[in-house]
């Protein structure tokens, strides 16, 4: 081989080197016995847990990665983001279509009718995620108790149960997460009609507008 190929070989296996020693990763996770774990190889049964990755050299931290989901888990936690987004949009929807025909409305009864229908969505939405939290909480403490009878018995509790646990819980927090949402979602439209309705009842000349000064009002009179 040429000198000069042979040396340029050599530059680039000793930049590749350095480049893999910047990439070294160090894994911290906590295994299903609870017992925090924290080295530079991950065993093949902790691929699937939650774990924090850090940069070998520098320490700072690379990426924060969830347990991976069950193929049920993953389609139940998508079927929720999706009957969270077809309510969001629904309201969006309606809003646009109220915005238009502010006008059209007779009463302020109708006005609050279409504010009702805009929004059942997204409440009922609400409701059945609190309901489904309220459920798997029940099955949570009721699994819990199971566990601490058979650890106070002495017997070691089954691995599948916790991670059972593990993984439920950790579906009550992102339903809880989702349901603080949609319920900021709810009390943001709460405001946006209040707005509604005060521009209503300006457009029908049944109050005056929110920034008139009486004062200044009179003081324009002849």
């Amino acid at each position: 081989m040429n000198p000069n190929m042979r040396l340029m070989a050599m530059v680039a296996l000793v930049f590749a080197a350095g480049a893999h020693a910047q990439e070294k990763k160090i894994y911290k996770w906590v295994d299903k016995d609870g017992k925090t774990h924290i080295s530079d190889q991950l065993p093949p049964e902790a691929v699937g847990q939650a774990r924090k990755e850090y940069n070998a050299r520098t320490g700072s931290l690379k990426s924060d990665v969830k347990t991976q989901l069950t193929p049920a888990e993953k389609a139940a936690a998508d079927r929720q983001a999706e009957i969270e987004q077809n309510a969001l949009d629904a309201a969006a929807k309606a809003k646009r279509i109220e915005q238009g025909m502010l006008m059209n409305y007779e009463t302020e009864q109708d006005l609050q009718r279409a504010f009702d229908e805009r929004t059942d969505l997204l409440k009922q939405t609400v409701v059945s995620l609190k309901t489904s939290i309220q459920s798997r909480r029940a099955a949570i403490i009721t699994v819990l108790n199971e566990l601490a009878d058979l650890e106070i018995s002495g017997q070691k509790p089954p691995a599948e149960k916790l991670n059972w646990v593990k993984n439920n819980h950790a579906l009550v927090v992102r339903q809880t997460e989702q349901m603080d949402r949609l319920n900021k979602s709810y009390v943001q439209l709460l405001a946006e009609f209040a707005d509604t309705m005060q521009k209503y009842r300006q457009m029908k000349g049944l109050v005056p507008p929110a920034d008139t000064d009486p004062a200044a009002t009179t003081a324009q009179q002849p």
